[in-house]
């Protein structure tokens, strides 16, 4: 995956630190290319936020495009957030093959949706080769949905990283129990080492 100069919308500029602001701290962003395809996306992150050794990304650009519900566009744009020890040095990637998955299939994103092997692209060994997306809990009072002056409305979802077990789970029962055993079991949600609950 190719980095890039940050080109950026007056939209992408305003989504950029509405995000700063919700993490808090001193932001850096940095724009990402597909490799074989004409598509960027700029990561934001922060470090040391939400705490110490932690770092919080977010993407920007991601709701320059549509999501569509077969041929009727989704009426919210999305952007992924994320947080991960600051010494997983490849988590900015991962988020950005995330992002370039939702861009390529135009797919609807919601709560207890999955993004498939996004982990696994950029670290191949990993035990929680999926991306769980859910509400952005770790910033519930700060990240919330963007009315742009254009007219869009952009919301987070927080991207964890989960075992193909806890897929499968899901897949049999329903996200709100999937959450309750992550709770449960005080998953750490920013190791992405972690060992499978299920």
């Amino acid at each position: 995956m190719e980095k890039r100069t940050v080109t950026a919308s007056s939209d992408n500029r305003t989504i950029a630190k509405y995000a700063a602001a919700a993490f808090g701290g001193r932001p850096d962003v940095v724009e990402y290319g597909h490799e074989e395809l004409d598509l960027t996306v700029g990561i934001l992150e922060c470090k040391d936020r939400p705490t110490q050794g932690v770092t919080a990304y977010s993407t920007i650009k991601l709701s320059d495009y549509p999501m569509l519900d077969g041929e009727k566009e989704f009426p919210m744009r999305l952007e992924l957030c994320t947080a991960f020890a600051s010494s997983y040095s490849i988590a900015a990637n991962i988020l950005a093959t995330a992002a370039f998955i939702v861009m390529r299939t135009n797919r609807v994103c919601f709560p207890g949706a999955v993004i498939e092997n996004a982990v696994r692209e950029y670290d191949p060994d990993s035990l929680l080769p999926h991306l769980y997306l859910t509400s952005p809990f770790l910033w519930e009072n700060d990240l919330k949905s963007l009315k742009l002056p254009a007219g869009n409305t952009v919301t987070w979802l927080l991207a964890i990283p989960v075992a193909q077990t806890e897929v499968d789970y899901l897949c049999n029962h329903n996200a709100q129990s999937l959450e309750s055993i992550f709770e449960s079991r005080q998953i750490d949600f920013f190791n992405p080492h972690r060992e499978a609950v299920l």
